[in-house]
């Protein structure tokens, strides 16, 4: 039995009623789904996997992964089912099965079309990050297609019990005991900037779902032509789609609340970083960080210079390792019993929004199957599109998810509409759209030939 890392911990405990430490990530599908080749496929990868077999106990005052016991379940939704009793999209609880659910939803198929169906993966953050979850749906459509078990290479360790030390910008070595006092004065600095917290609008417009069953959140997507003019705006302009992306969301933060009449002077985004290695395979688990980006709604009003201080931004986290920082103080603050689930508990805004990039995904499928027009087919199904969702944290009330999939840049877009209204999700995601739109064209418009 291995103890929870301290970021492990504080996922557990930062979990409050009506806000699950859930994502989830929808697999969109063309062709027949087949319910027992499914199920195999479910075990067999995460018997290649055990984080996916484990729940989480205790060990005296410690949290600990118990040995591996227990298989993810797999639940079946056809259009002829009864649906209303259950709800898919309910979370996962790792204390008390695997933390991670499969929910296959079959869906209205278009005229003359092929079947059309949802897997979802609902997974309890404990268990593991956004990437792991990629490369474990990876394993799991190889065991689909071929009957077989992934390669046995495949197997990864099972816990990794310290954080990921940064790179060491100067001789100096990192104290193996984080400076409480510094640690003081930037946490009183952290909770004295105040992100704006989305407000409700006006008159929110409820949408109408187009088939039962729609997801809690809204989708932007972008065709492979709209997806590689914005790669190369970016491209051009010396930056990355992901500072484009995070600077149309600080704007389309503030463009809300003017909407909702309220103004906002600061906006924080929540930007989860991978402390993965380039092309590293990792053990099955959480290896990321948490970077903060603080923007003032003057420096949010020119979206060139903006976009140019995020990719600044970027760069410096990435090249000193700043997002490792927050799984030091976090290992700092686990050290006095209960401090981690006080600190939850206060009424504070810690981000406006949480923005969520996993990438390009082909390469991180590492699935074996065959590839037709970009987009995996294992047996007779055909991968359409990917989205994942990350969770919402009370005060943060939208969160983005980012993934490029077959050329095509999707976004998934979801809101606490318990407090900005039935239909938030998908205004929101009207904003983002409009604000990405605009703020390409100025990068496009301030970059020589652009």
């Amino acid at each position: 039995m291995e103890p929870l890392s301290p970021f492990e911990t504080l996922l557990l405990v930062d979990r409050r009623r009506g806000y699950s430490m859930d994502f989830l990530l929808e697999v969109q599908l063309e062709g027949p789904l087949d319910r027992r080749r499914l199920e195999t496929a479910v075990a067999a990868a995460a018997a290649c996997h055990p984080r996916m077999r484990m729940r989480i106990g205790r060990r005296g005052r410690r949290w600990v992964w118990l040995p591996p016991d227990t298989d993810p379940s797999v639940e079946w939704w056809p259009l002829s089912a009864d649906r209303a009793p259950a709800d898919p999209w309910r979370p996962c609880d790792a204390t008390r099965s695997s933390g991670l659910r499969v929910v296959a939803l079959e869906r209205e198929r278009d005229p003359g079309g092929p079947p059309r169906w949802s897997v979802v993966l609902v997974v309890d953050h404990t268990v593991c990050d956004g990437l792991a979850c990629i490369e474990w749906l990876g394993a799991m459509w190889t065991a689909y297609h071929t009957g077989q078990p992934p390669r046995g290479g495949d197997r990864p360790a099972v816990v990794r019990r310290q954080a990921p030390a940064a790179p060491q910008t100067s001789a100096a070595p990192r104290p193996a005991i984080p400076d409480t006092r510094r640690l003081a004065r930037e946490s009183g600095s952290f909770a004295r900037l105040r992100p704006a917290v989305l407000a409700p609008l006006a008159t929110p417009t409820a949408p109408v779902p187009d088939e039962p069953l729609a997801p809690p959140y809204a989708c932007v997507t972008f065709t492979p032509d709209q997806t590689r003019r914005l790669w190369g705006i970016a491209s051009a302009a010396g930056v990355t789609v992901n500072d484009l992306l995070v600077g149309a969301a600080m704007r389309t933060a503030l463009e809300w609340n003017a909407a909702a009449g309220t103004e906002a002077r600061h906006v924080r985004i929540n930007m989860p970083v991978s402390l993965r290695a380039p092309g590293a395979t990792v053990p099955t688990g959480n290896h990321i960080g948490y970077a903060f980006l603080d923007r003032s709604a003057e420096e949010c009003g020119d979206p060139t210079t903006l976009v140019h201080s995020l990719a600044a931004a970027s760069r410096w986290i990435k090249e000193t390792g700043a997002a490792a920082q927050f799984l030091h103080a976090v290992e700092a603050l686990e050290r006095v019993p209960g401090l981690l689930w006080l600190l939850t508990r206060l009424p504070l805004c810690l981000s406006t929004a949480v923005i969520s990039n996993v990438g390009n995904l082909a390469p991180r499928l590492r699935a074996a199957v065959p590839i037709v027009d970009g987009r995996h087919a294992p047996r007779d199904l055909l991968l359409t599109g990917i989205v994942g969702v990350p969770p919402l944290r009370p005060r943060t009330r939208a969160g983005v998810g980012i993934m490029t999939y077959a050329g095509s840049l999707r976004l998934a877009v979801h809101t606490d509409e318990r407090h900005l209204g039935a239909g938030a999700s998908a205004a929101f995601a009207g904003f983002v759209r409009r604000a990405i739109d605009d703020t390409a064209a100025a990068l496009a418009a301030s970059t020589p030939g652009g």
